[in-house]
């Protein structure tokens, strides 16, 4: 693996004394004009914390035992007379308790972060191969995430209308016999018994999951939404997130939200109307004689619902950048949307018309056929988008430093419909082996019931099992390179620190350097991950060209061991039954953390972090995943800066982890005249390692000189042991890559023995307390940006807590 993380320059471990501010009036008074904004990194914190304001600080010792003193107001300040302030913003992803359930998200989350990681640029005017490989790769993308909402909507109809309403409700007396409470569906004499009205019954589940991510969705919007400054910042190609616009995603958002609900309405729509429809036509296709009405109503109710469905399919391929169009667009969608409402509601009278003789037999008519038919599309969607992405990287050549060779975006869209439909064959089966009271569907009991969930589903299971005995694999060979990679360290740390390799201290930070290389491993880490993909894709195209679309040709353990039996067989059923076993614990492992994070605040932070991570781009894909938290924070923080430039005070935007990439999309969306009053500090950034490498269409050398050029001063600063930062390269003059200062990176720890007055030798920080570190004071002191004359009145507004 290439070792990016490596310091360019070493240094010894004497920690470098900060530049002391000179006391004068005029550089008091300059500090004093100035804001040292800083914005956290995942996960947040309190307030008063980042601020640094509790009436106790320590002065030595750890956080287990340590020495406090009262705190003094300089002990508030980086720098004498220079106010702090803090944007928190934490509470946008893990505040409320609701929102750790956005966990059971995650396949949608990733389908959108997939948008925004195609590897060519996004500028104006794109022509030819360039432009039709930029359109494939996006409509790809959200066709993509249109498919993942309807296996969703399928899961919960697996459930609600197949497992319970149709097949335990056929068995009339005994599913009564075998789940009471049941009875009001498959009891003889009760209303509800019959096949139209237990389908209707059935159908409430899955209409319940639309109208609850319908309801979130438009209840984030809602939350989310600001508005725009009144000065725009100056786009540049360069730079795409410095698009006026950018932020502003709420018409592309909502059109798409009327899709997705459309399409997961119709998918209800559908299985309600299947089966009474191919009742009317005899099964055969020919329509039973003496109801010539009824099956003529059912044919036309399923062509205009085919229709409206393939035009709110054929909706979400619309741009969004000219408004007046996206408007007409949102309106179009609306009134698809509500047509198929309106269609459902017909749907559902015909359903519960009364069919004499109308009984249910198998597994729900046409649900196995569209289960299987949608995991073939979704296959074909991968291999467009495979396609489409090594196009885009051959013909736009990003730069050199992109991950996989620009096959990130692809991958991450394929192991989202893998880890969703991991989630819904889990959901469908688990829910067939409770509902039955069997112990494994490959070998039921006597007494249970006999459910049959979709074959389909065996594949995603065997799978799940796939994808287990893989990641053990790939702990086992990241455990094995690490050993190496400490070993290798180790003359680096004695080298350094001048200390011997026995002692445990070298190993302890030797062991801290590797780990801080371990995200390169990320890209193989990824191909891994996707294997399981490689089969299910293989088989989808096969169904595709032999035609064999049916409900449930064979059990997959057959499909594959075919002729071979004994041990072959008996090892697939195994896998088979432990990837039902992995799925099952992973849906109960998903409630209990859901559960753990609405009652306890650090667990729900914990969780929060997660999402700080992957809703850092807006929906632009999939419009019912969690929303994107920069969507209110870069506005927020624009404003705010803004004014206070506007009124002559100098800001210093000191952004940390994850907090640095709002920094910097904040300097892109500030006017051309706030340039010399803004600075810049980044520490512990991801920009350059894991922005730049997966998102090469947004950041890069290129769009970093941009932002370079945006402010007054940039410094950054970084660790060897940190997993997260490294550099940030920018284009050169001559078109080289230049590294933005600080180069060297920060000693950590600072320090092998113990300081004078302590115990205990320093910790090794790694990815936390950059603002503690003496060259923190430093990188402050020397991007301070002049602010007004000197003795000028500091505006109150701005006076810190």
């Amino acid at each position: 693996m290439p070792d990016t993380a490596e310091p360019l320059h070493e240094h010894s471990t004497r920690a470098p004394a900060p530049r002391t501010p000179s006391t004068s009036d005029g550089e008091t008074s300059r500090a004093r004009d100035c804001v040292e904004l800083r914005v956290h990194g995942v996960s947040g914190g309190q307030a008063e914390e980042l601020l640094d304001v509790e009436p106790a600080m320590r002065v030595g010792g750890d956080r287990l035992a340590g020495f406090f003193r009262w705190r003094r107001k300089p002990d508030t300040e980086t720098l004498p007379g220079m106010r702090r302030e803090i944007f928190a913003w934490g509470n946008l992803t893990s505040g409320a308790s609701s929102r750790a359930f956005w966990l059971l998200l995650m396949p949608f989350m990733m389908l959108n972060v997939a948008y925004w990681m195609r590897p060519g640029r996004m500028d104006d005017g794109q022509t030819g191969t360039r432009r039709v490989a930029n359109i494939a790769y996006g409509a790809g993308v959200r066709l993509l995430a249109l498919s993942l909402t309807m296996l969703i909507v399928l899961a919960a109809a697996g459930v609600g209308m197949d497992l319970v309403a149709w097949q335990c409700g056929g068995l009339g007396e005994e599913c009564v016999r075998a789940r009471p409470w049941l009875a009001f569906l498959a009891s003889a004499s009760s209303p509800l018994s019959a096949p139209g009205w237990s389908l209707l019954v059935g159908a409430v589940l899955p209409a319940a999951v639309v109208v609850v991510l319908w309801r979130l969705s438009r209840r984030t919007a809602a939350d989310y939404e600001v508005v725009t400054g009144p000065v725009p910042p100056r786009h540049s190609e360069d730079a795409p997130l410095s698009h006026p616009d950018f932020w502003r995603n709420s018409e592309i958002m909502a059109r798409l939200r009327s899709a997705h609900i459309a399409i997961a309405v119709s998918t209800v729509a559908a299985l309600l109307l299947l089966p009474p429809l191919l009742h009317d036509l005899g099964g055969r296709g020919a329509p039973l004689p003496g109801s010539p009405g009824l099956w003529t109503a059912g044919a036309v109710l399923a062509g205009l619902l085919a229709l409206v469905a393939l035009l709110s399919t054929v909706s979400v391929l619309v741009p969004g950048k000219d408004a007046r169009w996206n408007a007409r667009a949102d309106r179009l969608c609306r009134v698809l949307r509500d047509t198929i409402l309106g269609l459902t509601a017909v749907i559902a009278v015909y359903t519960v018309w009364p069919r004499p003789g109308w009984v249910v037999e198998g597994r729900l008519p046409g649900s196995g056929t569209m289960l299987n038919s949608l995991f073939a599309v979704q296959g074909t969607l991968v291999v467009i988008l495979l396609v489409a992405a090594l196009v885009l990287f051959a013909v736009d050549r990003p730069h050199r430093h992109t991950a996989m060779r620009g096959l990130a975006g692809p991958s991450t869209a394929a192991l989202g419909t893998l880890l969703g439909g991991a989630f819904s064959a889990a959901l469908v089966y688990q829910g067939s082996l409770w509902l039955s009271g069997c112990g494994s569907m490959d070998a039921p009991e006597a007494d249970c019931l006999a459910l049959s969930p979709p074959t389909a589903y065996s594949w995603l299971q065997l799978a799940f099992a796939f994808q287990a005995i893989i990641v053990l694999i790939v702990v086992v060979v990241l455990a094995l390179w690490l050993r190496g990679a400490v070993r290798a360290q180790l003359p680096k740390v004695t080298a350094l620190y001048s200390r011997s390799v026995r002692d445990r201290r070298t190993w302890d930070i030797a062991r801290s350097r590797a780990m801080g290389r371990m995200t390169e491993a990320l890209p193989k880490i990824l191909g891994a991950l996707l294997l399981p993909v490689v089969p299910l894709v293989g088989l989808a195209l096969y169904s595709i060209v032999t035609g064999r679309l049916v409900a449930g040709p064979m059990d997959a353990p057959m499909a594959v061991a075919g002729g071979f039996q004994g041990v072959a067989q008996d090892a697939l059923d195994a896998m088979v039954a432990m990837g039902s076993l992995l799925g099952g614990a992973a849906l109960v492992a998903l409630v209990w953390i859901g559960r753990s994070a609405y009652r306890d605040r650090p667990t729900r932070q914990a969780v929060g972090a997660v999402w700080d991570v992957g809703t850092f781009w807006p929906r632009a894909a999939h419009p019912l995943a969690p929303p994107s938290y920069a969507e209110r924070a870069v506005p927020q923080l624009t404003a705010r800066v803004r004014r206070m430039a506007g009124e002559n005070t100098g800001v210093v935007l000191s952004g940390h982890s994850q907090g640095s990439v709002l920094a910097a999309a904040t300097v892109w969306q500030l006017p051309e005249e706030c340039a010399d009053r803004v600075s810049l500090i980044t520490h512990g950034s991801p920009l350059d390692r894991l922005y730049s490498r997966y998102f090469p269409a947004y950041f890069g050398p290129v769009a970093f000189t941009d932002l370079n050029g945006r402010v007054a001063s940039w410094r950054n600063l970084w660790r060897v042991t940190d997993a997260i930062a490294g550099p940030v390269r920018r284009s050169g003059p001559d078109g080289e890559e230049v590294v933005v200062p600080t180069v060297e990176p920060l000693p950590d720890p600072r320090s092998y023995d113990a300081p004078p007055g302590e115990a205990r030798r320093p910790e090794i920080l790694g990815h936390s307390d950059y603002t503690g570190d003496p060259a923190y004071a430093e990188a402050m002191w020397q991007v301070m940006p002049a602010g007004r004359p000197s003795g000028a009145p500091v505006p109150e507004t701005y006076q810190g807590p």
